[in-house]
């Protein structure tokens, strides 16, 4: 296993980011194999905090185009800053110009995953996933729905990414180690405790459902732990 493939550029951004931001904390299971995290995108604070602070590399799930300067440039001037944050439309080209000439080069130093939503190219997500996890590399996804909420309570979560069970299981015959985390903005910690595996000789379809539930309510529960929210959910 390759203990440390994160290029120089996420290295050194990184050190310098935590100079300044606060520390988090790190409580998650032990495992001698690749994992499949699922964590809160919460608008952008998961995935932040994951690969600011997390004590393991890990293949973070990424947009596509936030892999590739055009399409970064693109999105971010019509979509991020003029339709979600309302500005216009020279400021936001100014902006995106600088920004897309970084990001790109960031989030390939950090050997991220591009993720093509919507896109028969989603087959290469799960590819390439499969083929990392066979190095024993470990994953980690944010499947919100809505990536722009910020409570701390996971809602609804897009479902396709458990089929990265199938491809890893067709490569190794073993079945995936899914573990939900949670990023506890209240504690300052990532924390984790369970596994949750596809069982065997169960249909897809039927397991799916299942390992999803299962997710979801986890999620809920570490939250709850860390008294982010309620324990009935409600934060």
């Amino acid at each position: 296993m390759k203990k440390n493939f994160y290029g120089i550029l996420f290295l050194i951004c990184r050190r310098i980011v935590r100079i300044f931001y606060p520390k988090y904390t790190v409580q998650t299971p032990k495992n001698s194999g690749p994992v499949v995290y699922i964590t809160h995108h919460q608008n952008l604070f998961g995935p932040y905090i994951l690969l600011l602070w997390f004590t393991e590399c890990i293949h973070a799930w990424i947009l596509h185009v936030f892999l590739n300067r055009k399409a970064c440039y693109d999105h971010y001037v019509n979509y991020t800053f003029t339709k979600r944050f309302g500005w216009n439309r020279t400021l936001a080209a100014i902006c995106a110009f600088f920004i897309s000439s970084f990001v790109p080069n960031l989030l390939h130093s950090s050997k991220g995953i591009p993720v093509y939503r919507g896109s028969r190219k989603i087959v290469h997500t799960f590819k390439h996933s499969a083929e990392v996890m066979s190095n024993g590399e470990s994953i980690a996804i944010f499947p919100d729905t809505d990536y722009s909420d910020t409570s701390s309570e996971m809602k609804d979560m897009y479902d396709g990414f458990l089929s990265i069970e199938k491809y890893y299981f067709n490569i190794t015959r073993k079945h995936v180690c899914f573990i939900p985390l949670y990023v506890s903005k209240k504690k300052r910690k990532i924390i984790a405790d369970k596994q949750i595996y596809f069982r065997d000789g169960k249909p897809f379809k039927e397991e799916k459902q299942i390992v999803y539930d299962q997710i979801l309510a986890e999620l809920h529960r570490l939250a709850a732990l860390c008294g982010d929210i309620k324990q009935d959910g409600k934060g």
